[in-house]
């Protein structure tokens, strides 16, 4: 088998200087902040994750170095404290997941794909258990399973109760997108072989569980759209350009993280296999974030004008999907799971990856 990620354009990119684009500019005027309420998520999540991890330790330290409580609350500024505790939960179960099958400090099921698809399936029953038509909220779960599937519960719980059946379904449609996405991107690194960048976007987009928190969004901020508005064309648009920004941004980001191991499942790293130059491999992927951009933008302005009587719950929506692009690039430059070290996105900042 072709050892994961072992490539020579993926380790001819060590050491070269990689200029971040503006990602300031384009995005200045979207809504963006911090929650008050992040201090005291951070504690409580802090002390839920070390009863998950069974104490501190290697892997605690890594899942503390993503800072899923910043996540939440740059991502959701606004958010009530119940759906910032959602926010951050299904965030810090995501970490947990994605280190769980493909982090090689962390875990062996890197190298073998019928264990990872075996543990993925584990989750996926389990999410269906909560999210199905009909709920089993009696009964015990399967046993035995590991402390990060026992962490859906908490999820699964809040989601059967408090969502409708249509919310419902549509975060168990993001689920089983992002599980689906996971097996075909391990399949991908095991393969050996660089996919082009139409394939590697196919994969990325559900792959990134954007979508997954994309879903709980009505719920942390607090409407429901309805499946007519949520079904529609022009939301559809802006929903999958918040997805696409999300994850190209993350992969500008974690480029230098990803490199560790190393793994090519990346934009930046796809379009250099393609172009041979890293800094046309980033002009490119910016590119495909601010293509996003405008799609978000000219979507967001045909839906309003479409349902006027529900302008004010979609333009919360909508701020809601604005809110968690910002977010994202807050939480990237403070984390130190990228550790990038840059003080601002204005296209003149440089890392050596």
């Amino acid at each position: 088998m072709v050892k994961l990620g072992a490539h020579d354009y993926v380790q001819t990119l060590r050491g070269q200087t990689l200029r971040l684009p503006n990602l300031d500019l384009p995005m200045k005027n979207w809504p963006k902040g911090v929650s008050p309420h992040y201090e005291d998520l951070r504690d409580v999540q802090h002390i839920e994750l070390k009863k998950i991890m069974g104490g501190e330790g290697l892997a605690y330290d890594v899942r503390v170095s993503t800072d899923c409580p910043y996540l939440a609350a740059t991502w959701y500024p606004d958010a009530r404290w119940d759906g910032l505790r959602l926010a951050s939960q299904v965030a810090t179960f995501l970490f947990l997941f994605d280190d769980d099958t493909d982090n090689p400090q962390l875990t062996d099921l890197v190298h073998n794909l019928d264990a990872a698809k075996k543990y993925r399936e584990d989750g996926r029953k389990l999410f269906e258990r909560y999210l199905a038509d009909e709920p089993l909220l009696n009964g015990s779960t399967q046993s035995p399973l590991s402390p990060t599937l026992m962490s859906i519960v908490p999820i699964g719980e809040t989601v059967a109760f408090r969502m409708t059946g249509e919310q419902r379904a549509a975060v168990l449609a993001e689920v089983n997108k992002y599980i689906d996405a996971c097996e075909a991107e391990q399949l991908s690194e095991l393969s050996g072989r660089a996919p082009t960048i139409d394939e590697y976007l196919k994969c990325r987009m559900p792959a990134s569980a954007t979508g997954f928190l994309l879903a709980c969004l009505e719920y942390i901020v607090g409407i429901d759209l309805g499946d007519t508005i949520r079904n529609d064309e022009y939301v559809r648009e802006i929903f999958d350009a918040t997805v696409c920004i999300g994850a190209i941004m993350n992969d500008l980001f974690s480029l230098k993280k990803e490199l560790r191991y190393p793994f090519y499942n990346n934009a930046v790293a796809v379009l250099y296999h393609e172009h041979q130059d890293l800094q046309t491999a980033v002009d490119e992927t910016y590119r495909i974030i601010l293509r996003s951009i405008g799609k978000l933008e000219a979507a967001a302005t045909l839906a309003l004008e479409r349902y006027p009587a529900r302008r004010e719950d979609l333009t919360k929506w909508i701020d809601g999907c604005k809110s968690m692009c910002t977010g994202n690039i807050a939480w990237s430059l403070q984390i130190a799971r990228y550790a990038l070290q840059v003080p601002n996105l204005d296209g003149t900042t440089e890392i050596i990856i």
